[in-house]
């Protein structure tokens, strides 16, 4: 039997989140058709909690053997598209706000075929409390975003949390898969969606949290030169191709500098963090693509929004995040 709206967890050891994120979809007021949670060989509790739950009919898949968090995902996009108009991927530590699943189909409902619709986010920590937001808030209202302008803003690596975006499928196979970029998938992966989908919107309401703590399966991976750095850069040029258009001069030197600007705060985090010596290795790394000239510029600009944002706004940033 086909179904409207299936929400898939993917997860590995989620035994310290799962729960809220359960209670976030069990307080929708659009509730979905069903609710699979997917395991990728935790060796927690997780399995324990999800089959305690009672306030939701879950559907507990094993995957026999681990695929890794791209291989989990993925996993649910090749066996439930054909299943369901609309798939929510919704990771095992982040949550939706009651009205996320009423709000985004609703944009979605006129699209003929592939869509995607997403909203702004939350940032919160291990206790649920507030570090920051994705962006301006305007309640009510909504974005039909172009093809181009979409992809340009996913080439500048724009945000996008993957638990507050819904894939419209219209019971058909999944538009494409998520590649093997450990950190940036979901960027490619959001931005080749794009490319297939008839309708991108974006929702202005913080209608999901993207929770940063200290087993974020990104932390894994930013130890390592190639995805925490060279991946950003990759992902940065696959997008950009995918507007089919020859960037010149001016829009090149803008990658470039976000790029660098954006590895700035990368190394200036690990020194804070008491890693000079690998601070150091993502300069060297980044220096060699951006160039010094973008390289320099960036960086005070990496100053300035310290100051701005975290010294004189106040904001609170997690330790472990490394990224903004």
């Amino acid at each position: 039997m086909k179904s409207k709206l299936i929400a898939a967890i993917p997860v590995r050891n989620g035994a310290t989140t799962i729960l809220r994120t359960l209670d976030s979809i069990a307080n929708q007021t659009m509730q979905p058709d069903r609710v699979v949670v997917q395991n990728n060989s935790s060796t927690d509790t997780t399995k324990e909690i999800v089959m305690a739950y009672k306030r939701l009919k879950i559907e507990w898949v094993e995957n026999g053997a681990d695929t890794l968090s791209i291989g989990n995902f993925n996993r649910a996009l090749d066996e439930l598209s054909e299943q369901t108009e609309y798939l929510h991927l919704c990771c095992a530590d982040d949550m939706i706000k009651p009205q996320f699943y009423e709000k985004l189909i609703k944009e979605l409902e006129d699209c003929p075929g592939y869509g995607m619709a997403y909203s702004l986010d939350e940032r919160v920590d291990d206790d649920d409390k507030h570090l920051s937001y994705s962006a301006p808030e305007k309640p009510g209202t909504a974005d039909v975003i172009a093809l181009d302008d979409y992809l340009r803003a996913k080439a500048e690596i724009s945000n996008q949390a993957v638990s507050g975006t819904l894939f419209k499928t219209a019971y058909q196979k999944p538009a494409c898969k998520l590649r093997n970029l450990i950190v940036m998938w979901d960027t490619e992966f959001h931005a080749e969606w794009a490319t297939h989908s008839k309708k991108i919107v974006r929702v202005n309401e913080y209608l999901s949290q993207f929770r940063w703590h200290g087993a974020n399966g990104t932390l894994d991976w930013t130890a390592t030169i190639e995805p925490t750095v060279i991946d950003e850069w990759r992902v940065m040029q696959i997008v950009e191709k995918m507007r089919q258009k020859q960037p010149g001069f001016i829009r090149d030197f803008k990658l470039r500098g976000i790029f660098a600007v954006r590895s700035g705060i990368k190394a200036m985090r690990y020194r804070q963090n008491g890693s000079p010596d690998y601070a150091k290795k993502i300069v060297d790394a980044s220096k060699n693509i951006t160039g010094s000239l973008a390289w320099y510029m960036a960086q005070v600009v990496v100053q300035v929004r310290e100051l701005w944002i975290y010294k004189i706004g106040g904001r609170r940033r997690h330790p472990k995040n490394f990224y903004g």
